[in-house]
């Protein structure tokens, strides 16, 4: 009489440590990375409710970038500052464009790099 073989079932303890490996390393990075997407988000609230201010078309684009500045220090902002917003006028433009970039640091010499750029714009005619 021939025995049928046994199905093997399950993971094997090497595939659940490449798994765990693979889940650590994406952790991490996730880890990592949600700070950096919080702070541009306050960034591009700040920006944005700064231009969405009624005196902001009758501002000067140093005026609003002062205004920024102030916004940046109330909320902690530290990855960027005022003088990094590029601010001008464009016709009935008001403009303010963000461009930079966020590396963090995961394990010996690899990193995370997050780059950041937006425009943000308000018609100065309303």
């Amino acid at each position: 009489m021939m025995t049928m073989p046994s199905r093997q079932r399950g993971l094997s303890l090497i595939s659940w440590m490449v798994i765990l490996i693979v889940v650590v390393i994406l952790g991490t990075a996730a880890f990592r990375m949600v700070p950096a997407y919080m702070e541009y988000n306050t960034v591009a609230t700040t920006i944005r409710t700064t231009l969405q201010d009624s005196r902001a078309a009758m501002m000067s684009p140093g005026e609003v970038r002062e205004g920024i500045r102030k916004r940046f220090m109330l909320n902690q902002v530290k990855v960027i500052t005022s003088d990094d917003v590029e601010i001008y006028k464009e016709g009935a433009l008001l403009k303010a464009e963000i461009d930079y970039e966020v590396r963090e640091p995961m394990f010996y010499n690899v990193s995370i790099v997050m780059t950041f750029k937006k425009e943000f714009s308000k018609d100065v005619r309303q």
